[in-house]
């Protein structure tokens, strides 16, 4: 079965109006009481997509729970379009969970998106979950500002931030259910020294790469 791309556009364009129109009725997170935190990486080969989510716990600063998905690859890669090729691996090994996560992050973008649905908003979407893409490079919208953090514009809404650390920019936006400020905050609470990632999406990439090797 071929893969339709222009079907898949419709469909984003189509859930972002609703992702959109939500936005401003987002409730804050009380991240005091944000305990676990999941985060979702791939890794590939030829064929296979080792899908991963991990959940770490933040009070005991550890991960206490992951699951892994091993999903033959169906999907091109198409920038853009990621979700589709890698949401279905990420829900399967979501399910496998035995701790849920509060809150996702996912490697890749939320609303600072062509079609404002980006994998984090997808994968949010999908789980009902508030979710929060980080991405190491930037896919769309507008950077304002200078300094250590400057904002993301895109279809006319700030929906996302550049976070200097470890000498490199991290591009944090809003993916599904979260406030950007709530986002940022909660990205910030998860950088160490030595990681270029917010640790779940570290742990998850580290595990990703793991099973590939085995």
């Amino acid at each position: 079965m071929v893969f339709d791309v222009e079907r898949a556009m419709r469909l984003q364009k189509l859930l972002s109006t609703k992702v959109l129109r939500e936005l401003e009725s987002s409730l804050p997170l009380n991240l005091s009481e944000v305990r676990y935190v999941g985060g979702f990486d791939s890794s590939y080969d030829s064929e296979r997509q080792y899908a991963v989510a991990v959940v770490y716990d933040r009070v005991l600063s550890r991960v206490i729970d992951r699951a892994h998905e091993v999903v033959e690859v169906k999907v091109p890669y198409i920038p853009g379009l990621l979700a589709f090729r890698e949401v279905p691996g990420y829900v399967r090994a979501y399910h496998k969970l035995r701790v849920k996560p509060e809150v996702i992050l996912v490697d890749g973008y939320g609303l600072a998106h062509p079609r404002a649905f980006g994998i984090a908003t997808h994968l949010g979407l999908v789980l009902n979950k508030p979710s929060i893409g980080v991405a190491k490079r930037k896919l769309y919208g507008e950077v304002l500002g200078e300094g250590p953090r400057k904002l993301i514009k895109a279809h006319g809404l700030v929906v996302g931030a550049v976070i200097e650390h470890e000498n490199a920019e991290l591009y944090v936006s809003i993916g599904y259910r979260v406030r950007l400020e709530d986002a940022i905050k909660l990205v910030e609470s998860l950088l160490v020294t030595g990681k270029k990632l917010p640790t779940p999406l570290h742990e998850a990439d580290t595990y990703s790469k793991k099973l590939k090797k085995h």
